[in-house]
C-alpha cells in the first residue's frame, strides 16, 4: 500500500511539473497560428495594394472604425442592426482575395467573447492610407490582435458608443504562459509580422 501511494505521489509530482510546460507549448503554438493568420492577411493586403495601383484599404472602405465583426453578422440584441458589410475582412472577401470560410480572421488565443465576433483582428484607419504608396511601410502598423476595441455596430459605418473595452476587462490574447502581461502579434503595411510583449 505504501509503495502504491509512493507511485501515485511521484506521478502527481511529474504531472504537476510537466503541466505548465505543456500549457506554454500550447500557447506558443496558438501564437504561431495567429502570426500565420496575419501573414495570410498580409499577402491579401499586398494583392489589394497591387490591384489598386499603390493604395491600401482606406477608412471609408472599411467603415471608419478599426474593429468590425465578420461580414454578415448582426450586432446582438440590436433589432435595428443590419448585417455587417464593413471592415477589412469584408473588403477582402468581397474582392475574393480571401475566402469567407478561411478561418484566418480568428486568433485561437483570443477569449471566447472576442471569438464570438468571428474576427479578432483590429486594423488601421490612418489618414495616410488614402495616399498612394505611403512612406515608411515597414514601420506602420496595419493589422493587430484586438484586445481593446468593441466592434462597430453591424451594417453602419463609424465609431460605436462605447467603442473601447474598459482597461480592467481587456485580455491580451497571448499574455501569460511565460509571456508578458500584454502580448500580441502585429502586421505592418509592408507585409511583415512582429510579436510584442511587455
Amino acid at each position: 500500500m505504501v509503495e502504491l501511494l509512493l507511485v501515485v505521489a511521484i506521478i502527481g509530482l511529474l504531472v504537476g511539473l510537466l503541466l505548465p510546460g505543456i500549457q506554454g507549448i500550447r500557447e506558443r503554438a496558438r501564437m504561431i497560428s495567429c502570426s500565420n493568420n496575419l501573414r495570410q492577411i498580409g499577402l491579401a493586403t499586398r494583392s489589394y495594394f497591387e490591384a489598386s495601383r499603390g493604395f491600401f484599404p482606406t477608412a471609408s472602405k472599411t467603415g471608419n472604425f478599426s474593429y468590425r465583426m465578420a461580414p454578415g453578422l448582426r450586432t446582438p440584441n440590436d433589432p435595428g442592426a443590419l448585417p455587417e458589410v464593413h471592415g477589412l475582412e469584408a473588403v477582402y472577401v468581397a474582392l475574393e482575395f480571401l475566402p469567407r470560410t478561411s478561418g484566418i480572421w480568428i486568433c485561437p488565443s483570443q477569449p471566447s467573447e472576442q471569438r464570438a465576433h468571428q474576427n479578432t483582428y483590429a486594423f488601421s484607419i490612418a489618414t495616410e492610407l488614402a495616399s498612394r504608396n505611403p512612406p515608411d511601410q515597414r514601420t506602420k502598423l496595419f493589422v493587430w490582435d484586438n484586445f481593446s476595441f468593441l466592434p462597430g455596430r453591424s451594417g453602419f459605418a463609424g465609431k460605436p458608443t462605447p467603442s473601447a473595452i474598459p482597461v480592467a476587462q481587456r485580455k491580451s490574447p497571448h499574455a501569460g504562459s511565460q509571456l508578458g502581461s500584454v502580448a500580441y502579434n502585429a502586421l505592418y503595411l509592408d507585409g511583415h509580422v512582429e510579436f510584442f510583449e511587455n
